[in-house]
């Protein structure tokens, strides 16, 4: 909270100084902020944000022309506060057409402090359903990961780094295809393997939307949202905590376990070692892709709009563009965003 930083004043000139990744400040509304831990998790792209390092962005931030910012984007910035611009510098700003500036339509903080553990803050909490739909879906940026638990044990199993999916489960993968071909031939399991991998992305759009997105059916009741927060709410929450980009292992396992249940009521034994590993290999493409479209940075004209339709989802409208790795359902089911 910018309430509780010491407040220090600074000069447009040292302000412009910090103009490079190794420090990068802005200055917003005659405060200052140093975004050199964040500049690589913006959604429009790091790019973009060094374009106006040591800069006063008040202006580009309402600019329709760069990018015209949520009241999220000043929620975010509100986290990077250092302190304000010194009074012989400072300028007068033009209010937005709603007469009052966008950081004081920030509200004090009702939620999850995000600087203690979260998991019994929720437990705790006596929200109604629509202020926690709500709230949990305002992302918050930590320039490190948050603590879920105050248990070192159980906190170590909610933290998954993006490169321990595909050590758990290609493994996985490999002998369920070493298993099928003890029922199936090769020629099978290979048709089964690559009907596996075409359907994970339906798959992955019904989850997201139906499941992870269950939002607006959970039932009153604090054990409702607990069970909400470790399925999705934490990710939109926290949308760029790098640990918890990635599903950890006992939550992925279970609902694989589940997807394992449905298939062996449809498909022969072959089969669903085939489909299976389909699916599985499907899922590790699918969360490395998902951690690069928050966390990565491309020329790739596809895959920045890729990345830009994802944030999207974050960061303006959580009810639409549930496709991670390709928007093609969204289009099938009508999700797509509204212009």
């Amino acid at each position: 909270m910018m309430a509780d930083t010491k407040q220090r004043e600074y000069s447009r000139a040292e302000v412009a100084k910090h103009d490079g990744k190794g420090a990068l400040w802005v200055i917003r509304g005659n405060q200052v902020f140093d975004l050199t831990t964040f500049h690589t998790d913006h959604p429009g792209g790091s790019d973009i944000l060094m374009q106006f390092g040591g800069q006063d962005i008040t202006e580009a931030m309402r600019d329709s022309d760069v990018h015209v910012h949520a009241i999220q984007a000043y929620r975010v910035l509100k986290d990077f506060y250092i302190g304000e611009v010194m009074a012989e510098d400072r300028v007068t700003y033009e209010l937005p057409a709603s007469g009052k500036d966008e950081m004081d339509c920030v509200e004090e903080e009702e939620f999850l402090d995000i600087h203690k553990p979260l998991f019994m803050q929720m437990w705790n909490s006596k929200f109604t359903k629509e202020f926690y739909l709500r709230e949990v879906h305002r992302p918050r940026h930590l320039p490190r990961p948050a603590v879920f638990f105050a248990n070192p044990l159980l906190e170590t199993l909610t933290r998954t780094p993006w490169w321990f999916i595909p050590i758990y489960w290609l493994p996985i993968v490999c002998t369920l295809l070493y298993l099928g071909v003890q029922y199936e031939s090769a020629e099978v399991m290979f048709v089964g393997f690559v009907f596996g991998v075409l359907s994970w992305s339906l798959l992955e759009y019904s989850m997201h939307r139906f499941v992870f997105h269950y939002d607006d059916n959970i039932p009153e009741g604090t054990l409702a949202q607990v069970a909400h927060f470790l399925l999705h709410g934490v990710h939109h929450f926290l949308p760029m905590d790098q640990l918890r980009l990635v599903m950890p292992p006992a939550l992925s396992t279970f609902l694989a376990l589940q997807i394992l249940a449905l298939l062996s009521i449809v498909f022969s034994a072959g089969m669903i070692h085939a489909v299976s590993a389909g699916l599985l290999i499907g899922y590790v493409l699918y969360d490395e892709c998902h951690y690069w479209l928050h966390h990565g940075t491309s020329q790739n004209k596809r895959l920045s709009a890729l990345k830009t339709y994802h944030l999207r989802h974050h960061y303006k409208d959580f009810k639409a563009g549930f496709g991670i790795t390709s928007d093609f359902w969204d289009k099938v089911f009508g999700t797509e965003f509204v212009a």
